[in-house]
Formats: structure tokens, sequence, C-alpha cells
């Protein structure tokens, strides 16, 4: 889902440049550092290096485009992380949450301090394991398989989760349109998790965008 205000009404018409194949290879794909590749546990999500992986790749679309990189900002952050674990406490995958000084995205992100023109936010709901929208079969408590090759299913590790997340809102009309837009140059991403379900755990996670 995705959600956009402005504190100023403004039209603008989005243009694109294109990318040369040289500029298009000089795009870092790569992002290095083990703690990426830890399992999302709930009993201690590390914030940061979510925020760092969905920033990465998040950039790596926008390098694509030609676009300057989005740069990390602790308030973003922080409404990023109060709206996902807001959403998991809650179990309600929406912009907005019944919860004093952070019920929507300007609340939450004027109780951070920020100073913005432009907000946005993009939000997704998905699982600890790394289901992917794909056929599967449960065997046991948290022990799953892909029907298509009888493959073990693990579960995510940030950095898997990551490029699911970021290829997911890529891939959505209205939240690409966030991803790619001129008008914001911070962003923040945060993640809540309920892990007594049924298919063993659930991520709420969200994505800010100021400018």
């Amino acid at each position: 889902m995705t959600n956009i205000f402005r504190l100023k009404v403004l039209f603008t018409i989005l243009l694109f440049s294109s990318i040369s194949t040289t500029a298009y290879a000089a795009c870092s794909v790569n992002l290095p550092g083990s703690q990426y590749d830890q399992r999302v546990d709930g009993r201690s999500i590390d914030q940061a290096v979510f925020n760092n992986a969905v920033l990465h790749y998040t950039n790596l679309l926008r390098c694509r485009r030609g676009l300057r990189a989005f740069q990390a900002a602790q308030e973003v952050l922080g409404a990023a992380v109060t709206h996902s674990t807001n959403m998991a406490a809650t179990r309600t995958y929406s912009h907005e949450v019944n919860r004093r000084g952070a019920r929507t995205l300007r609340d939450r992100l004027r109780r951070q301090n920020a100073n913005f023109r432009y907000a946005a936010e993009n939000i997704a709901k998905t699982f600890v394991y790394a289901l992917n929208g794909r056929g599967f079969i449960q065997s046991g408590s948290c022990n799953f398989r892909y029907m298509a090759n009888n493959q073990n299913i693990p579960p995510h590790t940030y950095r898997t989760l990551a490029q699911e997340l970021v290829t997911s809102w890529e891939n959505s009309s209205g939240h690409r349109e966030n991803i790619f837009s001129r008008r914001f140059t911070r962003m923040g991403a945060g993640l809540g998790i309920v892990k007594n379900t049924p298919l063993c755990g659930e991520l709420y996670a969200s994505q800010v965008f100021t400018g």
C-alpha cells in the first residue's frame, strides 16, 4: 500500500532521464557485510541493519534510473520503525493505526521532529520464512518446502527480506512512484514482527520518504 501527502499543493511531471550502459554498470549491486546475512529474529530486530539493506536496494533502483541516492535520516527511520512496530502490535495493515500521536504519517514524522515539505510511505506485509508468494507445503510446525522443486524454505535474512520488499514495491505503480520521485531526498525503513502465527511469523514493514 502507498500513501502520500503534501504540505503545499504542487503538481509535478516527473521526467526520468535515460541512463547509459556505462552508468548502469557503475551502480553497486553488492551489499557487503555479514550482518545482512543474519536471520531476521523477532526477539531482537536490528532496525539499523534492516534500514541499511532497504536503503541500499532502493538506491540501486534509483541509480539505474540516473537519480540521486536517498540519504539516511534518523528522524525518518524513527517514523518508519514506529509505524511498523505499531502495525505488528495491533495486527493492523494500514497507513493509519489507533495509536495516540502516531495515527498518521504526519503525526509520526512530527513526533520525530522531522523537517519536511513532502512525505510518503510504502508499507508491506510478508512472512518470516521466504515464501515469496510461491506454492509451498508445510510439514511440522515451521518446516516449509516449495511445491515446484521440493526445496526447503529458509527464514529470511535481512538481505533477502530487503530484496523481496524492494522488488515488490518496484512492481507496484503507486509504490514505485514514491521510490523514483525527485521530490524526496531522505528515506527510512522499519520492521515489526508477530511471532506466534500459523506460518511461524508475520512481518510488517514501512518505508518512509521525505523531502
